[in-house]
C-alpha cells in the first residue's frame, strides 16, 4: 500500500478534478442505500423550484471505471469525490451497508488501479433522512454519529486512501440552509441556526479528526472550506470594525477550530453584535484542541466584497434561477454590514462575481494570519450554460479564459510561498448542481442527459490535460 509521504514526493503537484456524491452518482436507492434528506426535498418539496433531482444525476454509480479512465488520460492524478453517508449507513446510525462498502472499495481501488489518488470528503451536504427527522446539525447528537460513520470509513478505506477531509463548507451549507433558506430544512435568515449549525459541524469535524488520530490512520485529515475573504469597498466607515464583523460571519467559525483549535477569540463580542448563542458542553474546548486539521481545503470562487451597513432590513440576495433573474448574490444584516456591488467586476449568469485575483489574495491572507498552513484548492471552477456542436463537443472557451487566470494566480501565491499543494477544478463531469438543476454546468466532460449520458470531453478537457503536461514538463526541466 502507498503511504501518505509518497503522495507529494512521487508527484510535482496533485492535479484533479473533483465532484459530490448526490451530484454525480445517482442510484439514489441502489444496493440497499438508505434514504438522503436531499432525496426527500427534491422528491416532495415546491421549494425544489426547478423540479430535478439526483435520482440518476451523472450515472456515475454505473459509469465510475469510463469517468477515472477519462481523468487518467487527462494527466490528472488525483480525484476528490465524497461518500455518502446514507449508502454506506442508511440510517445514519448502527447497521452498515455492505453493498455501500463494496461500492467505493470498487471505485477506490480502480483510481489506485490509474494512478489517480483518492481524496474523500465525508459529508458533502447529503445528510440521512433519519438524522434529519431528529433535527440535523442542529441536534449535537449528529456530532457523535457523524464520528461513528467517519470510524466505519476510516475502518474500511484507510489502508488505501490517504487523503481525507471530513465535512464539506460547513459555513457555506449552513448559510444556504439557515439563511438563503434554499437546502433542505430551509430556514429563512436564522442567525441563531446559522451560528449553531457552524459549531456542530466543527464539533463534529473534531471529533473525527481526533478519531483518525487513535485509529494510527496513514494520511492527512483536515475540512473544506469556502472561500469567504472579506474585502471592503473604499467607501465603507469604521473599516476595522465592519472587517471583523464581516470576518467573522463568513470565516472565523470554520478557519479558528481548523487551523488553531479553538474557537474565535472574538466570540462573546459577536454573539452580542449577531445576537445569538452557543449551546456547549463542558469539555468542548478539549475537544477542539485535538480536532485541529493537518490542512486546509480551499473551496475557491469568489470573494465577500462588503461596506457598512446603510439602510434597510436583513435580506438575502441569491439566485437560483440563473439568466430568467437578475438577482445578484449578496446580504445585507440589519444594523452591521451589507454586500456591496463592484460595477467593474464581471459576474455570471447566477449573480456570483467571476474575479480570478482573489485566488491571489485568499491564499496570501490564509498564510499570513493562520501561520502558513498547507492548502489544497480543492474547488474552483466556471458555471456556464452551454450548447454543444452537432459532434456533441462543447468549446468553452470562456470556461477557459477564467481557468487559466485562477491557475495563474495560484502559482503566483505558490511562488510567494503559500504552501499549496494541488488543485482540483469543479468539475469532473457535468453534473447535478444543488436547485440549478442540471442546465448549469461546471464539467470538463459533457454529459448528454438526455442520450444514455453519453460523455464528450470539451475543449477545457483538453486544455487542462496539455496545461498539466506543460506543468510537469517545466518542473522536471528545471
Amino acid at each position: 500500500m502507498g503511504k501518505i509521504d509518497n503522495v507529494f514526493s512521487e508527484r510535482n503537484f496533485l492535479w484533479g478534478s473533483g465532484t459530490a456524491a448526490y451530484q454525480c452518482e445517482g442510484g439514489w436507492d441502489a444496493d440497499k442505500k438508505g434514504t438522503g434528506e436531499w432525496d426527500y426535498f427534491n422528491h416532495n418539496s415546491a421549494l425544489n423550484v426547478n423540479s430535478q433531482d439526483g435520482d440518476d444525476a451523472s450515472d456515475f454509480f454505473h459509469r465510475y471505471k469510463e469517468d477515472i479512465d477519462l481523468m487518467a488520460e487527462g494527466n490528472q492524478n488525483t480525484y476528490r469525490f465524497s461518500i455518502s453517508w446514507a449508502r454506506v449507513v442508511p440510517n445514519g446510525t448502527g447497521e452498515v451497508n455492505q453493498g455501500g462498502i463494496d461500492y467505493y472499495n470498487d471505485m477506490i481501488n480502480y483510481c489506485l488501479e490509474k494512478n489517480i489518488e483518492p481524496n474523500v470528503t465525508l459529508f458533502h451536504y447529503d445528510l440521512p433522512l433519519e438524522l434529519a427527522k431528529q433535527g440535523g446539525w442542529l441536534n449535537r447528537n449528529i456530532t457523535d454519529a457523524f464520528n461513528e460513520y467517519a470510524q466505519v470509513c476510516f475502518e474500511a478505506f484507510g489502508d488505501r486512501v490517504k487523503l481525507w477531509s471530513t465535512i464539506n463548507e460547513p459555513r457555506y451549507y449552513s448559510y444556504c440552509t439557515n439563511m438563503v433558506g434554499n437546502y433542505p430544512p430551509n430556514r429563512h435568515q436564522d442567525v441563531q441556526s446559522y451560528f449553531q449549525y457552524q459549531y456542530n459541524l466543527m464539533l463534529a469535524s473534531a471529533k473525527a479528526i481526533t478519531s483518525f488520530r487513535k485509529m494510527n490512520i496513514d494520511g492527512m485529515i483536515g475540512i473544506v472550506h469556502d472561500n469567504g475573504n472579506v474585502e471592503l469597498d473604499p467607501d465603507t466607515e469604521n473599516k476595522e470594525e465592519i472587517f471583523k464583523i464581516a470576518d467573522f460571519f463568513y470565516n472565523r467559525m470554520i478557519l479558528v477550530p481548523a487551523l488553531e483549535g479553538k474557537l474565535p477569540d472574538e466570540l462573546e463580542e459577536m454573539k452580542e453584535k449577531f445576537k445569538f448563542m452557543i449551546f456547549h458542553e463542558d469539555g468542548d474546548k478539549e475537544l477542539f484542541e485535538k480536532g485541529k486539521g493537518d490542512y486546509l481545503g480551499l473551496n475557491l470562487y469568489n470573494r465577500q466584497y462588503v461596506k457598512h451597513w446603510e439602510s434597510g432590513e436583513t435580506e438575502v440576495f441569491h439566485n437560483n434561477k440563473g439568466a430568467q433573474s437578475k438577482s445578484k448574490e449578496g446580504i445585507r444584516l440589519e444594523g452591521l454590514f451589507e454586500s456591496s456591488f463592484d460595477k467593474n467586476v464581471k459576474r455570471n449568469q447566477w449573480g456570483r462575481e467571476v474575479n480570478p485575483r482573489i485566488m491571489y489574495t485568499a491564499l496570501i491572507e490564509i498564510k499570513e494570519r493562520y501561520s502558513d498552513p498547507l492548502i489544497m484548492i480543492t474547488e474552483n471552477g466556471h458555471g456556464i450554460y452551454e450548447t454543444p456542436d452537432k459532434d456533441d463537443y462543447v468549446i468553452d472557451n470562456e470556461r477557459i479564459e477564467i481557468f487559466e487566470q485562477f491557475l495563474k494566480y495560484m502559482l503566483q501565491a505558490k511562488e510567494a510561498g503559500v504552501n499549496v499543494k494541488g488543485y482540483y477544478h469543479w468539475s469532473t463531469m457535468d453534473l447535478y448542481s444543488w436547485i440549478n438543476g442540471y442546465e448549469k454546468r461546471y464539467g470538463l466532460v459533457r454529459v448528454d442527459f438526455e442520450n444514455d449520458f453519453k460523455r464528450t470531453p470539451k475543449k477545457s478537457y483538453y486544455w487542462f490535460k496539455d496545461y498539466i503536461e506543460h506543468y510537469n514538463e517545466e518542473i522536471n526541466n528545471n
